[in-house]
């Protein structure tokens, strides 16, 4: 079963779901309707997928990504965005989680990953069951500073996005180290979506080693693909799909089973395929 565990749901109704007053980048020009992507997905053999709050277009409001998600489930979960820092951010996770069924939270803040307020969040996200995914990284130390929270928390999974900035990262081997040191934590998984495997094969064969060395030391148990679609979108979702499949030809058939599916079905064993016709 493949699982595309980065996707983005952009309502193109926008009396209804209007974009929030700092919406910024691609979701100002493109949208993509929950059934859109459902047709994506079914051309392209996608299974299940979950619906990722973008960064920066619906602000804190994760409505649209939650009924979206409902719509389809249980192919489908949300994934929404708040900030673990705010003096509210438990109880908001508790909201979204038993009010909007919400299976997962992504953390976005100004203040340090590792801040002290920040704890607050991911003692509800134990309680309540729910995987934490991290933005930002691609600075060692913005590494480091996820492995000290996940650290203190080691009943919650949780999972940096985009390969934690690794790509963009102009200091690849102490990100290498980082990312290795983090990688020793049982909770701890890394999301790898078209940002990083699109980049790949541009790189020296040296940053390929240590690129490697990432995926080894997590293992492809704890590596979960995302298409990051349609932020990405070159070739269409499709596209996406057949570079988290090929991006990589090192893998063995078993490894890429494990990250375009199997592990994050780990973090959300509620997803299911969708009946065949």
């Amino acid at each position: 079963m493949i699982i595309d565990t980065h996707t983005h749901v952009v309502s193109s109704n926008k009396a209804k779901h209007p974009l929030d007053p700092g919406a910024r980048g691609w979701s100002t020009e493109v949208s993509n309707d929950v059934e859109d992507l459902i047709k994506e997905m079914d051309d392209a053999g996608v299974e299940c997928a979950t619906l990722v709050q973008p960064n920066a277009t619906y602000g804190l409001d994760n409505i649209y990504q939650c009924d979206s998600a409902k719509l389809y489930s249980p192919r489908t979960v949300s994934v929404g965005i708040l900030d673990p820092a705010a003096s509210d951010a438990a109880e908001k996770l508790s909201y979204w989680v038993n009010e909007h069924g919400m299976n997962g939270v992504r953390l976005q803040s100004q203040a340090e990953p590792d801040d002290p307020s920040c704890d607050a969040i991911w003692e509800r996200a134990e309680a309540l069951g729910v995987p934490i995914s991290i933005g930002g990284g691609g600075q060692p130390d913005k590494v480091n500073r996820m492995r000290n929270i996940g650290a203190r928390h080691p009943s919650v999974l949780f999972a940096p996005d985009h390969f934690a900035g690794w790509s963009g990262s102009d200091d690849k081997p102490a990100m290498t180290a980082a990312l290795e040191e983090m990688a020793k934590l049982p909770n701890a998984h890394l999301r790898i979506s078209s940002t990083s495997l699109g980049p790949y094969a541009d790189l020296s064969a040296a940053d390929k080693d240590l690129f490697r060395q990432v995926i080894r030391a997590f293992t492809p148990q704890r590596v979960m693909w995302g298409s990051n679609f349609p932020s990405s979108r070159d070739g269409g979702y499709i596209g996406q799909v057949k570079l988290g499949q090929t991006a990589l030809p090192w893998l063995s058939d078993d490894d890429r089973e494990w990250i375009m599916g199997k592990s994050a079905h780990k973090l959300w064993p509620m997803l299911q395929a969708p009946a065949k016709a």
